[in-house]
């Protein structure tokens, strides 16, 4: 058997000489989700690879359709980079128009022993200017602000959100109950979420002499003690005081404050994958190791599970591949989406020599161990291949005894993102994906 061998870097710089691809999309505007559509077209192979740009610092995309929400009014460039499998390559880039920011809301926290409010604004982005009318009148401005009520009562609070370019401007307002108590018994809480509905309220301070009294804001029946856990029925904004009685200093003092109820019903999940030299690598978005992934390679074969996966296609084509993700509090979600596997390109594959090759952990930061098993000794060549095919690692050592390896790799100097790591010898190939976080 005739065999060849040859760096893929070698094989992109031959091929792409001839190869001839233009790429190019098209959107459309839903609010301010945008949905990007693939119109790129190569006259040598098939395009392998697309990897988006939205202008905006967020992660880039390699669905070949993807949507993208932006959060601040304005103009973003997004560009469109295709890789072929005859390793063309080719960008296009467009200026979108935003003309909808997110609409804005804020949380209050207030002291009742100084009337000091905290307020914090959402979202956050260096796009967007901050507003604030404490309903005194006086205002502030920042994501975050700080303001001290001179007496007790109930304030109209307003955020304004204006985007840098003038483009959007958003106001949103809310109640504010402030309660200066007596300094004998100054009183406050806070409140923590773990589970949809279900709020875990603390006081403060804590003292063995004083009595805590509950109304939760929904007509349920009080709540006792230092620390107390309550689950709303529904969603929406409550007002919940909390009463205590100093019986030693004949003192009662009260403080209230709201707490929003949402229940989370959409968990929305994509992917993303890379592919090279007969093997896809599926990566789920959001990615979490709470969460349960269940994967449909669209090809007929068992389906696959976990984090991260790799696929094998027997045949090249087009092939329709879904991932359903079920979230730690029961949320399910199912995502679709159509994966091209393009026919050889010019080397030879070998079915032995190399097996049970994983890279630990995956995903990775600073370092990564391969392991891998061989059937005979001899020269060892491990790559690091990026989207694009290019190699950005290479190292040849020679190996005097079978068996299993171990090999480590300092990945520092690596970008964030998804690499296909090759093992070759005389005798075989093994392929892995990684992702470096």
């Amino acid at each position: 058997m005739k065999k060849f061998f040859f760096s893929l870097a070698t094989l992109f710089v031959a091929f792409n000489a001839y190869a001839q691809c233009q790429a190019d999309f098209g959107y459309t505007n839903n609010l301010n989700t945008f949905t990007f559509s693939d119109s790129s077209t190569t006259s040598s192979g098939s395009i392998a690879t697309w990897f988006w740009q939205f202008g905006d610092n967020s992660a880039p995309a390699t669905q070949q359709n993807p949507q993208h929400t932006y959060d601040a009014c304005g103009y973003y460039e997004v560009s469109l980079t295709i890789f072929t499998t005859s390793f063309c390559s080719s960008t296009y880039s467009d200026t979108v128009f935003v003309a909808q920011g997110t609409m804005p809301s804020f949380t209050v926290t207030v002291d009742t022993t100084t009337g000091d409010a905290d307020f914090q604004g959402q979202p956050f982005s260096t796009n967007l200017v901050y507003t604030w009318d404490f309903g005194d009148s006086t205002t502030g401005t920042g994501v975050n602000a700080t303001h001290t009520y001179d007496s007790s009562g109930t304030y109209v609070a307003c955020l304004t959100v204006s985007d840098t370019g003038g483009y959007c401007t958003y106001t949103v307002c809310d109640t504010v109950i402030v309660y200066i108590a007596p300094p004998s018994c100054n009183v406050t809480w806070t409140n923590m979420s773990l589970i949809a509905g279900q709020q875990t309220f603390t006081a403060q301070p804590f003292d063995i002499n004083w009595t805590y009294t509950w109304d939760f804001g929904d007509a349920s029946g009080p709540g006792n003690g230092f620390i107390t856990t309550h689950t709303y029925a529904s969603a929406g904004t409550y007002t919940v005081c909390l009463t205590v009685v100093d019986s030693t200093n004949n003192c009662t003092a009260q403080f209230c404050d709201t707490v929003n109820i949402v229940f989370t019903t959409v968990c929305p999940v994509t992917f993303t994958n890379i592919y090279l030299a007969g093997n896809m690598a599926f990566t789920p978005t959001p990615l979490s190791p709470l969460n349960t992934y269940t994967w449909d390679f669209g090809d007929a074969t068992a389906p696959g599970t976990g984090l991260i996966v790799n696929h094998t296609y027997a045949a090249p084509g087009t092939y329709t591949v879904c991932v359903t993700m079920t979230t730690f509090d029961g949320c399910t979600d199912t995502f679709c989406d159509t994966v091209i596997v393009p026919s050889s390109i010019g080397y030879e594959e070998y079915s032995s020599g190399i097996s049970a090759l994983q890279a630990m952990p995956n995903p990775a930061s600073d370092q990564v161990v391969l392991e891998y098993s061989l059937t005979t000794v001899g020269d060892v060549t491990i790559e690091f291949t990026d989207l694009g095919g290019r190699i950005v690692f290479s190292e040849t050592k020679t190996v005097n005894q079978s068996g299993q390896q171990r090999e480590e790799f300092n990945l520092s100097e690596l970008a964030a993102g998804s690499y296909m790591i090759r093992i070759t010898m005389e005798t075989g190939a093994a392929y892995v994906a990684l992702v470096k976080e």
